[in-house]
């Protein structure tokens, strides 16, 4: 699998900051460039601060128009974490949510070269790195 293009959602519990309650969860996105000028990947929102319990919506698109494949993709906090597949989709099909997050994440798939992801009920056990990726068609 070709992960040429991708985008970073970091999810940080900021309970220690004194200007947020402890309930709350602080999301940010930052960009991880690759080697292709002729693309781009956008993620959203670049920063949202959300109360544990509320819903939070992830967002990928793509403005090139020759992906099929697209994926989300969570690293967990935890020392000696592996990587976990949140969802995948073809464009124009279904999303297949993996089993562990199916009770809250939603996804209606891949159109246009755009996947969402919505978390439910924001919990601090989602707290991680949250990855968009994209695979030509090959």
């Amino acid at each position: 699998m070709d992960f040429q293009r991708f985008l970073v959602a970091i999810l940080l519990p900021v309970g220690k900051w004194p200007s947020l309650p402890p309930e709350q969860l602080h999301w940010s996105c930052c960009c991880l460039l690759s080697r292709a000028p002729s693309w781009a990947i956008q993620q959203s929102p670049d920063t949202i601060v959300v109360r544990e319990g509320d819903p939070v919506t992830l967002e990928c698109s793509a403005s090139a128009k020759n992906f099929v494949n697209m994926y989300w993709y969570k690293l967990p906090v935890e020392k000696n974490a592996t990587m976990q597949l949140v969802v995948y989709s073809v464009e124009g099909s279904k999303a297949d949510i993996e089993k562990e997050f199916q009770n809250r994440f939603q996804s209606n798939g891949t159109k246009n070269n755009h996947l969402s992801v919505k978390i439910e009920h924001a919990l601090l056990s989602d707290t991680g790195t949250y990855f968009c990726a994209e695979q030509d068609p090959q």
